[in-house]
């Protein structure tokens, strides 16, 4: 009975306090949606300026063929200049440069090697490196084609020349290689972590600055009953919040989810009272919320956004990063939805994670219990 009169109490003063409500249901959506549209690794229409100083079919076929590609923002010029025209990348005006010099097509006639200049900006290596790849891809089609049309105006009857060896490439799970795919899940990770451990530490916080909790130390509420009690609404509307950013995954941002709908919420009721188990700890040695929100932040979204391979690999970070990533709980929850998300596992390949998510749950939730025992002792 003084269980229910704890979650009667907190539904209550989210009733009263609308607050609450806007912060846990609108807020997850609008992060999501907000940082899964900006945050991308995929590059389009990236501004490159063409100076073609030939101005023969050669260079036009050459020019054609990055066109083509659809990445690239092509800027033709014809006034290179090698005192001003690399103040382009300086002012960022264009990200790249590519330099066809006057003999290009001369030198192609006559069966000799054709150079040509590439600059590009590599303050943003991702980019930089996305881009070499496709001009690599670029010169190597355009110099097979080149080559065919070279034999056959020698009266050579020969094929479309093709690579000695043919490289044949298949992406599993994500086979458009979409950014979305990849970060969005990782978002609901980040995103649900830091709101979780929030949203329990700073309602309880509220009632230490207003003294409620101090009422509570003189009734015969035991610690597991306070704490169950607390944790009970938070947790039902944690559920809610899940349930829209599946939904605005799957229907927003297109993410195909191929796992099974129960594993997926089993998972988020283990990452999510975990979180709440944080902020509830939080609240009890914290007396303020700005204090509770200080620490909520260093320790949740800051470790789950660095370390937990959201977009950094793990396997790429020096040893003692890797050792303290073990901590983090969201580094297990983000194996768990992209595995459902993406490639539809089973809890045949997943059930380490989840016994380590249930163990930090349990864990905070003890601690928990523990040091409001302690406070009511105290």
């Amino acid at each position: 009975m003084r269980t229910w009169a704890i979650i009667g109490k907190e539904f209550l003063h989210i009733r009263r306090d609308i607050r609450i409500l806007y912060f846990a249901l609108i807020w997850p959506v609008v992060l999501l949606v907000l940082f899964g549209s900006t945050v991308t690794f995929d590059v389009r229409n990236v501004p490159v300026a063409f100076f073609d100083l030939d101005g023969k079919r050669e260079s036009r076929d050459l020019y054609q063929a990055f066109r083509q590609t659809g990445v690239f923002d092509l800027r033709r010029r014809s006034d290179f200049d090698w005192a001003k025209s690399p103040g382009l990348l300086d002012r960022g005006e264009v990200r790249g440069l590519v330099i066809l010099p006057a003999d290009f097509s001369r030198h192609l006639g006559r069966g000799e090697t054709a150079s040509v200049q590439v600059l590009v900006d590599g303050s943003d290596n991702n980019t930089a490196q996305i881009m070499l790849g496709y001009m690599t891809g670029v010169s190597q089609v355009y110099n097979l084609r080149f080559a065919a049309e070279y034999l056959r105006s020698y009266g050579r009857q020969v094929p479309d020349l093709q690579p000695p060896v043919d490289h044949r490439t298949r992406f599993l799970y994500n086979p458009s290689l979409r950014s979305q795919n990849f970060i969005v899940p990782g978002l609901i990770a980040v995103i649900m972590m830091i709101l979780g451990t929030l949203l329990t530490a700073l309602t309880i916080t509220v009632e230490w600055e207003h003294g409620t909790m101090e009422q509570l130390f003189y009734t015969p509420i035991r610690a597991r009953e306070f704490i169950v009690g607390k944790l009970t609404p938070y947790f039902l509307i944690s559920i809610v919040q899940m349930t829209l950013v599946l939904v605005t995954s799957v229907f927003i941002f297109r993410v195909p989810f191929r796992g099974n709908l129960f594993l997926f919420y089993l998972a988020a009721a283990l990452f999510m009272l975990g979180a709440l188990g944080i902020g509830l700890f939080l609240s009890l040695v914290s007396r303020s919320q700005q204090v509770a929100a200080m620490l909520a932040f260093l320790t949740t979204f800051l470790p789950a956004f660095l370390l937990s391979g959201f977009i950094f690999p793990i396997a790429s970070m020096p040893l003692v990063l890797r050792i303290i990533s073990y901590a983090v709980p969201a580094k297990y929850f983000l194996v768990i939805i992209r595995g459902l998300f993406l490639k539809g596992a089973g809890l045949d390949l997943l059930w380490p994670e989840f016994l380590i998510m249930f163990a930090y749950a349990a864990f905070f939730v003890f601690i928990s219990t523990s040091r409001f025992q302690k406070r009511v002792a105290g």
